[in-house]
């Protein structure tokens, strides 16, 4: 991506500065985004189009979750919600209402602390600087409404009979002797299993089982529980 432009410029700055800082500076760090942020008019226009009708406190609880006993965070989907979220969560980072430091030891955890606040910066910092920077750099657009799909929603029920067995394949993952490079991978789609389950889109979670299945089949894991979510899908209607 190019970055054009005095305010992107700065904020780009900030947030390799952000990224680079040492765990005892990372708090001046962020407020240096946060000020950039609310320097530029540019920026202030984004949030401002981004924090419309958003429920914070609605959007916070969907994406803090946990499998088992893993603490995980799932951004919003739409960049525009993500922009909301995060420069939300980054002001109660700033105002000490939550600890960096522990909240990315909690939903990113690593060998040290350090590596858990580097997980979090890429997982979730980086990922709102180049949204920030796309609405900018992109032009805000309310021209009209999006044409969404139309979503097949799955019954409530599978939700609840497949959670048990999906907390069982992340402490069989977990537990398995495979690469560390394969346990990442696996923690990652079953994370992005249990989202697919949230949004009861039947078609996306049928794609994201389908590799998900074949991936853990394909290393000998979980056989048990694939049977069973076989059967909870075939019961509930969504494979046949």
């Amino acid at each position: 991506m190019e970055y054009t432009g005095e305010g992107i410029n700065a904020l780009v700055c900030a947030m390799d500065d952000l990224e680079n800082a040492s765990l005892i500076f990372v708090d001046q760090r962020l407020r240096t985004v946060l000020r950039c942020i609310a320097y530029y008019p540019e920026f202030r226009d984004v949030l401002a189009y981004c924090n419309q009708n958003f429920d914070y406190e609605n959007e916070k609880r969907k994406a803090l979750g946990k499998i088992g006993e893993t603490y995980v965070l799932r951004l919003p989907k739409s960049p525009k919600n993500m922009v909301a979220f995060v420069s939300q969560l980054l002001v109660e980072f700033d105002a000490g209402l939550i600890d960096i430091v522990t909240f990315a030891g909690k939903y990113y955890p690593q060998e040290n602390k350090q590596d858990s606040y580097k997980e979090l910066y890429f997982k979730v910092l980086e990922p709102f600087k180049f949204a920030i920077v796309k609405f900018v750099t992109d032009g805000i657009n309310d021209a009209g409404p999006v044409i969404e799909k139309k979503v097949d929603f799955a019954p409530e029920g599978l939700h609840q009979q497949t959670e048990y067995l999906l907390v069982n394949m992340v402490k069989a993952v977990q537990e398995a002797e495979i690469e560390t490079k394969d346990r990442e991978e696996f923690s990652v789609m079953l994370e992005g299993f249990a989202s697919a389950l949230d949004s009861r889109d039947s078609l996306l979670i049928k794609a994201v089982w389908l590799g998900l299945s074949r991936a853990l089949e394909s290393k000998h894991l979980c056989s048990t529980e694939i049977d069973k979510v076989n059967e909870v899908f075939k019961l509930f209607l969504i494979v046949k």
